[in-house]
């Protein structure tokens, strides 16, 4: 026979549990995880509630664990992520001189992702950047970076015309 592991919740626990299932915006995890916790409560074994819910006995045990150490919150699915990049002054006049220069890769401009991937920060901070000193780099014209044109620009024939 399985081994019964019985929650025991208090009217108001399994009240507030109630409740939140009757709610219309609960995600489906999450409410899986709120029904796992009141069969526990009512003494269904491990069993019972995976040919029920269809989970495995190991995610039973670990809402169970969660429920009891945290709570309702415990249930709530947490992706902790990448923490935010800071935009410093200092990043910021990184990303700006490197603009200034050409890729590395010989094209003509920079994109957000061949900033970011050099920079190596996300491309949403480099749009950012650029958006905040009203840089368009994709709009340039492609023969500023052109070695032959930088050097006669360095020295211009006296007959030429400054744009």
């Amino acid at each position: 026979m399985a081994k019964m592991e019985v929650l025991h919740l208090t009217p108001t626990q399994r009240g507030e549990l109630h409740a939140c299932l009757r709610g219309r915006n609960l995600p489906t995890s999450v409410a899986q995880r709120m029904r796992i916790v009141l069969l526990l409560d009512e003494g269904v074994s491990y069993r019972d509630i995976q040919e029920k819910l269809g989970t495995p006995p190991s995610t039973i045990s670990r809402w169970k664990q969660r429920y009891e150490q945290e709570g309702v919150l415990g249930l709530a699915t947490v992706h902790p992520g990448q923490p935010p990049q800071k935009l410093t002054p200092q990043l910021r006049a990184k990303v700006l001189e490197r603009t200034r220069q050409a890729p590395p890769d010989g094209s003509t401009h920079w994109s957000l992702r061949k900033m970011a991937a050099v920079m190596k920060v996300s491309k949403n901070l480099i749009g950012r950047i650029w958006k905040e000193a009203d840089l368009k780099p994709h709009r340039l014209w492609s023969v500023i970076w052109h070695p032959t044109i930088r050097t006669l620009n360095r020295k211009p024939p006296p007959s030429s015309v400054c744009i």
